[in-house]
């Protein structure tokens, strides 16, 4: 059994039931957090908390439960769950209306969901690169903002997997922006950077962990705009997000980078530890 927390009950996840009214199923009308929990303690927290929130009031959706009750209520579900390494899955919606309107009803109370489920493959020492491609960037311009309105996002992967590519690489007027789920990282002549957020990309939580651990090996880091010709001169190239934590490219596009990765593997070994700490 696989229990939830769904407005204020926790429940088997088989039982949880939302209105096929509700503004989140309807037009994307929501903020989700993904997390990763390792041996019951969730990863960064209080980081995804922060980008919740601020979310929220991106969107202009007020919940009537305060931060600390929703950290309550993860902690809750990944105990209730009872599993060593867990992802967390939380997504608040405005809510379900009388009738669908894009204009929401003041009267509708958003739908808090928090899940669980078995996270397979906690990072790992061992360099396990991956295979990306490059593509044109159509997603809507608010891509900083972390809501469910992500078919663009699903027709990547989807390409992905049809490619025989681990990810997809997004690009935009000759300058790279992110992955279709994941932030980009890029080193050359043993300094890294990573797009800005300038850039309105998504300030992923697990971007922010590998600039503090650059920082802290005092690793060169700088937060720019990274163009597409650059980028293919890359000595190594990482991808990271919550659920995969950072990874190595090995091609993109068939194209194979030949660099060392004595950088990469610094930083995987301290992220490790992080994760374990």
């Amino acid at each position: 059994m696989s229990v939830c927390y769904l407005n204020g009950k926790f429940l088997d996840i088989k039982e949880a039931k939302i209105s096929p009214l509700d503004r989140g199923f309807l037009f994307g009308d929501s903020i989700y957090e993904v997390i990763a929990s390792y041996k019951k303690k969730p990863f960064k927290i209080d980081e995804h908390l922060d980008r919740l929130f601020i979310n929220l009031e991106n969107i202009k959706l007020s919940i009537n439960i305060s931060r600390q009750e929703v950290k309550d209520i993860v902690e809750a579900v990944i105990e209730k769950n009872n599993l060593s390494n867990q992802i967390i899955y939380l997504q608040i919606s405005r809510g379900a209306d009388d009738i669908r309107n894009h204009i929401p009803s003041a009267k509708a109370d958003p739908t808090v969901f928090i899940s669980s489920f078995p996270l397979k493959d906690r990072p790992l020492k061992e360099i396990n690169p991956i295979k990306v491609s490059l593509k044109k960037d159509f997603r809507w311009r608010k891509s900083n903002i972390k809501s469910t309105s992500l078919l663009a996002n699903v027709m990547y992967k989807i390409q992905a997997q049809e490619e025989d590519f681990f990810e997809i690489i997004l690009q935009e007027d000759g300058f790279i922006t992110e992955g279709a789920v994941s932030n980009i990282f890029y080193v050359k002549d043993n300094e890294v950077k990573t797009p800005s957020l300038e850039n309105n990309i998504l300030p992923g939580v697990t971007r922010a962990v590998i600039i503090n651990i650059l920082k802290e090996m005092k690793i060169p880091i700088i937060e720019t705009k990274i163009s597409v010709e650059d980028f293919m001169q890359a000595d190594e190239i990482w991808i990271t997000n919550t659920t995969k934590g950072v990874l190595l490219v090995s091609e993109i596009d068939e194209i194979k980078l030949l660099g060392s990765n004595n950088i990469y593997q610094k930083v995987l070994n301290k992220f490790i530890e992080e994760t374990l700490a």
